[in-house]
């Protein structure tokens, strides 16, 4: 009994790295011999932080988990920090135990991996038992890595295959560095993505969503469809030139009828002269008359027409249909006006 505990004690000497105030690490290389090879019964345990069992280890693993674990101790102690994360990362992947999750988290940080350190100590501190001796370094390890970092948190429902930068997270809350990152997930096949921007000691939450479904394609149209439809014909500005025309007639059959009813006062006032009477000369006097009115009628149709033919009329416009018009006529003592529309 004497010979096992001394060759306890002399194990437990070399297992203990360097406490200097630089890292004052506690990797306890007797604990991890203990925990290696009862790291099915330990890590089986239940715990808070565990939902499931942690799988068996065979001997064989144990025993190069702890070659490793004793290499991580000595780069640590040479302050080559990043061989010493390797190490303790990879004896904790063979033989998963607090001692060599923490142990790499906290030599991640003095390499310079912050990213890395946070996240393996959240996992430890997911992990771990609560009663683990390391559980308060872990706990002021994150505290001090948090301000300094960025956080993502993805919300995915039934998505599948979530990533972050093209790399699968490993806890709920992953930690990455300030700036851009890409978020994906997979749903039935089709990608789906979001960008966003972080800023030191910020937490995103990221919602990834199903896509809804295109809407089916429309139908393209007939060739007859895609015609160009002619614009409807501007409104005419002027007058038709018909109207002019018409005036102009008017005005011609005036000037005839009032020539004529000039001739008949001329033969009124011959025959009063050669045979004066009072009925000749009422007569006479009711074809003056009649003569001054028609006159007057013609001078005024006539001034009205120019008007219309040089202010009002469209000279441009194409002519009336010939099924539509004005037809003046002119007889003896009477003047027709005919209209087809």
């Amino acid at each position: 009994m004497r010979m096992v505990s001394d060759e306890t004690t002399r194990r437990r000497r070399i297992a203990e790295p360097s406490r200097s105030s630089a890292n004052r690490v506690a990797f306890g290389l007797s604990a991890w011999l203990v925990g290696a090879a009862a790291a099915t019964a330990l890590m089986a345990a239940p715990v808070a932080a565990v939902a499931d069992e942690a799988p068996a280890v065979d001997a064989k693993a144990k025993k190069e988990a702890g070659k490793l674990f004793r290499e991580g101790e000595r780069a640590f102690k040479k302050h080559d920090y990043e061989k010493a994360a390797n190490a303790f990362e990879t004896a904790n992947a063979l033989a998963p135990h607090p001692a060599a999750l923490y142990n790499a988290a906290k030599s991640w940080q003095l390499a310079g991996e912050l990213v890395r350190s946070a996240n393996l100590c959240s996992r430890y501190l997911r992990d771990a038992p609560e009663n683990e001796k390391r559980r308060p370094k872990a706990l002021k390890l994150i505290a001090d890595l948090t301000p300094k970092l960025g956080r993502i948190e993805i919300q995915a429902g039934d998505g599948e295959e979530l990533k972050i930068d093209g790399a699968t997270p490993e806890l709920d809350v992953t930690f990455v560095s300030a700036g851009d990152h890409l978020v994906t997930a997979e749903f039935d096949g089709e990608i789906v993505e979001r960008k966003v921007e972080l800023v030191a000691g910020s937490l995103v939450t990221v919602k990834l969503e199903q896509p809804l479904p295109e809407p089916p394609d429309e139908e393209e149209p007939d060739d007859e469809d895609k015609k160009p439809v002619a614009p409807p014909p501007a409104p005419p500005e002027g007058w038709s030139p018909g109207i002019f025309w018409t005036g102009a007639g008017l005005t011609a059959a005036l000037g005839a009828v009032s020539i004529w009813s000039g001739l008949d006062t001329n033969d009124a006032r011959s025959a009063f002269d050669e045979n004066p009477t009072r009925e000749g000369l009422d007569d006479g006097r009711g074809k003056q008359k009649r003569t001054n009115i028609l006159l007057a009628t013609t001078a005024l149709v006539g001034v009205g027409t120019g008007a219309v033919g040089i202010f009002l009329t469209d000279w441009s416009r194409k002519p009336e249909s010939k099924e539509k018009g004005i037809a003046l006529g002119v007889g003896p003592g009477a003047v027709q006006l005919r209209g087809r529309f």
